[in-house]
């Protein structure tokens, strides 16, 4: 097998790769929020591990893919990966194209999801803080007695 196809079936595969641990994502951040709902830190925690794990594994592939267009000469992003997907034989550019944008939506509804929970976290944030400055004044203002 040339050094050409080996690199396309690496894309394929990591691209594929891709879509799998972007639907554990989605779970791992859908389950994140209803914890962050029942404030179980321990919880929390091990979600918060298993996300930062498939993160980076999907940025390492993301690294690799921009690697294997600069190798082929091709541009960056999206444009790079639509001159990659024409080097394809028909059937298995179709396919790739299809799992990209499979992908992009995958990686969508991940992005959504995780400003979901940034925000339950912002306002946990916020009711905490308005707490403690309310003991603060409390403890330490002016004592009507």
């Amino acid at each position: 097998m040339s050094q050409r196809e080996q690199l396309l079936q690496a894309i394929e595969q990591d691209i594929r790769q891709d879509c799998s641990d972007y639907l554990s994502l989605r779970g791992l951040m859908q389950e994140l929020y209803q914890q962050l709902l029942k404030r179980d830190s321990q919880q929390i925690d091990l979600l918060n591990q298993q996300i930062l794990g498939l993160v980076e594994d999907v940025r390492a592939r993301a690294g690799r893919r921009s690697k294997i267009l600069a190798a082929f000469r091709l541009g960056s992003g999206a444009e790079g990966m639509e001159q990659l997907f024409d080097l394809l034989p028909p059937v298995r550019r179709t396919h790739l194209r299809q799992t990209w944008q499979q992908l992009g939506q995958l990686a969508g509804q991940c992005k959504r999801l995780n400003d979901r929970n940034g925000k339950l976290l912002a306002m946990h944030h916020e009711i905490i803080s308005q707490l403690l400055g309310e003991a603060d004044d409390h403890l330490y203002g002016p004592q009507s007695y």
